[in-house]
């Protein structure tokens, strides 16, 4: 049996009459929004509603898809980003822009598509995800959707809508657009290995590179999210009673704990924390002294030392085990793990769950033996009490 063109697979199909969505919208003159405005049922479930079913007849303005009332926008040549796609018009937040139009191939043509374009060096290559088993490939044939570019601060976003049974995207407003502003929404690149390539958006709050919020990419490069504190340390907070709330810091050191303690400087001042030198300290303040790490013992060294190379071989292995599930991940769905292989997954769990405890144990050590050190031992030969008490007082005396 010959295998069926890729085309033939989308071809438009005919909805039976039970499976038409129909509003229950009736038209007023005095008021434009009843016609088929933001309350409408098929509206509020991003469904358009079908010609000759809808209640308001031609006065329906949830056709917007299908009679192309597109936003009016021109293309223009950008600084280093090709081209791009300005407002004509002002646009307001919500308002359907443009749809984005191409080639509805499936997931395995997508995939060879992409490595052809690779492979050809085409930098301009406009493939997205319609659903798991449908991308649109807008690179040879399709709307100015596809000279929208990218942003990590976009002004619009791609919505799905279901046109005649069939899942369509659209570009739509994330605010109010001015005329020559440049349209820009976010691609949600996922990242799957390679070179780190960056993102030439300019905006204030840029990623600095395409896919740079793909768990992969954050994984394989250790940037973590605003806040996570799981690489980088800047702040260890110490418990205090008193306030209850953390407000010592230890200074930053971007260098290993290794280098730390294999070091030995020739400075032996300790070291300030929650203050600097020759500062008052500040009402409601407080300073805590750390000897200098040189000057613990090698079993303390040796501690943090350890478990920062365990810290560092789980992150190998987590890496390693991603990049046997990644293929599997790639073939089925990009954001789905749910076809890899059972015994592949668990080895990935596994590793997680690893690396998860050996940053702990990493900080943890850290805390324990820098930041809140065990008090010293009383040494051997401290002063004890006279057994021979003064015989005109009875009291003991201490001796050395």
């Amino acid at each position: 049996m010959a295998e069926r063109p890729i085309e033939a697979m989308f071809r438009h199909k005919k909805l039976k009459e039970e499976d038409i969505a129909i509003c229950e919208c009736k038209y007023d003159a005095n008021d434009p929004e009843s016609a088929c405005g933001e309350r409408c049922l098929n509206v509020l479930t991003s469904t358009e509603c079908t010609p000759g079913y809808c209640p308001c007849g031609d006065y329906c303005k949830n056709q917007r898809f299908q009679k192309s009332e597109y936003a009016k926008t021109k293309f223009f040549k950008t600084e280093g980003r090709g081209w791009g796609l300005i407002a004509d018009e002002s646009i307001k937040a919500g308002q359907f822009v443009i749809e984005y139009c191409g080639e509805v191939i499936s997931s395995e043509e997508a995939q060879q598509r992409s490595q052809a374009y690779e492979a050809q060096g085409l930098k301009d290559a406009y493939i997205i995800s319609l659903n798991a088993n449908s991308y649109i490939d807008a690179t040879r044939k399709g709307s100015l959707a596809r000279f929208i570019n990218h942003s990590c601060e976009p002004n619009c976003e791609t919505r799905k809508w279901t046109i005649l049974g069939e899942i369509r995207v659209g570009i739509f407003a994330k605010q109010d657009i001015y005329v020559g502003t440049e349209l820009a929404y976010d691609y949600n690149f996922e990242w799957y290995g390679g070179a780190n390539v960056r993102c030439l958006c300019g905006a204030p709050k840029c990623s600095k590179f395409l896919g740079a919020k793909s768990p992969a990419f954050l994984e394989h490069n250790h940037v973590w999210e605003e806040g996570d504190d799981r690489y980088t340390v800047e702040e260890i907070p110490l418990y205090d009673s008193a306030e209850d709330e953390p407000s010592l810091m230890v200074p930053k050191d971007k260098s290993s704990f290794r280098h730390e303690f294999l070091a030995r400087g020739k400075n032996d001042s300790p070291v300030v924390i929650g203050g600097s030198a020759g500062s008052e300290p500040r009402l409601g303040s407080h300073v805590a002294v750390v000897e200098p790490l040189h000057s613990f013992s090698a079993g303390v060294a040796n501690d943090i030392v350890k478990t920062e190379e365990i810290k560092f071989l789980a992150a190998s292995k987590l890496n390693s085990s991603y990049d046997d599930i990644r293929p599997a991940i790639e073939e089925h769905e990009r954001d789905s793990q749910d076809n890899v292989d059972i015994s592949a997954a668990m080895t990935w769990i596994g590793a997680s769950c690893s690396k998860l405890k050996a940053d702990f144990d990493f900080h943890f050590s850290i805390v324990k033996n820098v930041v809140c050190p065990p008090p010293a031992q009383a040494p051997s030969s401290a002063a004890k009490y006279s057994e021979e008490a003064d015989n005109e007082t009875g009291m003991k005396y201490l001796t050395h």
